[in-house]
């Protein structure tokens, strides 16, 4: 059996999301990690089963391009499988639905998405469905991969990378659509399909996200008041941050939508992954995992613009623009 190696690099590109490093299942089911690159040979290895290979769900920075459901009980998976059905016929959501040797997954292909944002999607769907999210061994459910919001202290979760042979059982599972005939009727032919899947609507996602509960600020500060500049004995660093909100500061050097995210100016962004909370009073981006205050924000400008980044200059410098 070959596949087509085209093929086996489109595949990888929808299911892989780092290359540093990579899973392998053991025979007793468990993985471990090999802190080498993951190449395509090593995928088409998988295919071919004679390795198993694991997807990790976040790649180095955070960020995810797939959603998975993983029920372990057939009771449940039969609750995956009535939420692919509603949301290919009431909302034209594409669904893939993998059975496994207990129950089985259902695959969502976003957007890219921050961690965060893909687990406030999957945990809104599965509250929108009525299905229950698992939470530990006393709280059975459905497992939402990614199980964390960014890859920190390790690598994250991982699912194992579909069509392989399952080290336990000996068998490939196939994919199937939500009425359970054959996604494709060949190996061959649902990898071609993989390798450029059907993508769920970012108007989609926008709406879920819309419904989904707020995320936890990164301060429990109060919603911000601009202060009189009465108290000259404040430390100056102090004065600055009470004399204008973060959104505001930032939003005359940062193009910010509704929902005070736009493109971080402070490297080659593609997803908009910068965001100013305005309740919380702080800026922060998903992609280069900073954040803070609107001192903070003039200290990676200062530094981007070539001119001294310091906290002292910088302070000094935001003490002429706002005092």
């Amino acid at each position: 059996m070959e596949f087509d190696p085209q093929a086996v690099s489109g595949y990888a590109a929808t299911f892989v999301n780092r290359r540093d490093m990579y899973p392998i299942q053991l025979e007793n089911g468990t993985y471990v990690t090999v802190a080498k690159p993951l190449t395509d040979n090593l995928i088409y290895a998988h295919l071919m089963g004679h390795l198993t290979i694991g997807a990790y769900a976040l790649d180095p920075k955070g960020w995810a391009k797939w959603i998975c459901f993983d029920a372990d009980q057939d009771e449940h998976f039969e609750g995956l499988v009535s939420m692919a059905q509603a949301l290919s016929l009431f909302s034209d959501v594409p669904t893939y639905l993998e059975p496994s040797r207990r129950g089985g997954h259902l695959w969502l292909f976003a957007p890219t998405l921050p961690g965060f944002q893909a687990r406030r999607f999957g945990k809104q769907l599965l509250a929108d469905h009525e299905l229950p999210e698992k939470h530990g061994e006393e709280q059975p459910g459905i497992e939402l991969y990614p199980k964390q919001d960014k890859p920190f202290p390790g690598p994250g979760s991982l699912v194992r990378m579909p069509l392989g042979v399952h080290k336990l059982t000996g068998h490939r599972y196939h994919f199937i659509t939500p009425d359970g005939t054959p996604l494709a009727q060949t190996i061959r032919e649902q990898i071609q399909l993989l390798a450029a899947p059907s993508r769920v609507p970012q108007a989609f996602v926008d709406e879920i996200l819309a419904r989904a509960p707020a995320p936890k600020a990164v301060s429990p500060t109060q919603p911000f008041q601009v202060k009189p500049e009465t108290n000259t004995s404040a430390p100056l660093s102090e004065r600055i941050k009470s004399r204008i909100s973060v959104y505001d500061f930032v939003s005359q050097y940062v193009a910010l939508d509704q929902r005070g995210k736009g493109y971080c100016p402070f490297h080659d962004d593609q997803h908009k992954s910068f965001q100013v909370n305005q309740e919380g009073n702080y800026w922060q981006c998903y992609a280069c995992q900073m954040g803070g205050s609107v001192i903070d924000f003039w200290m990676q400008w200062r530094g981007a613009h070539n001119q001294d980044s310091s906290f002292k200059e910088t302070v000094k410098d935001l003490a002429k623009i706002l005092l």
